[in-house]
């Protein structure tokens, strides 16, 4: 993979790196039942974290962050979804697809082709491409250093519970290159993004 010119010289960041942040971990490997984690899933992470990482490895020592996302109130559905595709034994020709540019990356999202939705096939072919896997909770107010009242009585106390679960989506995507992940551009992950460009210095 050939990572886009703004971040040729970024050093990124690993699964290690973050693991006090991590509110819950959920681990398996292609050889596993898909069921048996679905379950394990809904009992140990369901409403700990609305961000999320999956990391992905071929010789579990070496992980690689594939994507982050948060998810206001759909986390079970859409952890279903990806493992599920992970699992999935698809007839997609990989081959044959066009690939474009993901933020950090050169020619690495599958463009979506007639009779499949983008996130089967993207994470089918990182089930065909690794082995092992983890999907790890994002403690946000730990990560970001908030100490929270849960009053949100000021302005500033419900700016930061509005925005937080996207900042810290796209801060974390930054640190550790996640391969696939997009930012919606006029959204507050995008504008994170853009101030991290023009402020690099604050994040080193």
């Amino acid at each position: 993979m050939k990572l886009r010119a703004p971040y040729e010289n970024k050093k990124k960041k690993r699964y290690s790196d973050f693991k006090e942040y991590y509110v819950g971990e959920l681990s398996f490997s292609s050889q596993q039942d898909a069921k048996k984690k679905l379950e394990r899933y809904q009992t140990e992470a369901c409403g700990k974290s609305r961000v999320w990482l999956l990391f992905a490895s071929n010789d579990s020592e070496n992980w690689e962050c594939l994507q982050v996302a948060q998810s206001k109130n759909k986390v079970v559905d859409e952890i279903k979804d990806v493992i599920k595709y992970l699992y999935s034994k698809s007839d997609i020709d990989f081959a044959s697809l066009d690939y474009k540019n993901s933020l950090f990356y050169e020619d690495v999202r599958p463009i979506p082709t007639s009779g499949f939705k983008y996130r089967e096939i993207l994470y089918s072919l990182i089930g065909k491409k690794y082995k092992d896997f983890k999907i790890c909770f994002l403690d946000v107010d730990k990560y970001l250093k908030i100490t929270s009242s849960n009053s949100n009585e000021t302005d500033a106390e419900r700016i930061i519970e509005i925005c937080k679960n996207l900042y810290a989506e796209a801060k974390i995507a930054y640190e550790t290159l996640a391969v696939y992940w997009m930012q919606y551009k006029s959204g507050v992950d995008g504008q994170t993004i853009s101030y991290i460009g023009e402020h690099e210095e604050e994040f080193q």
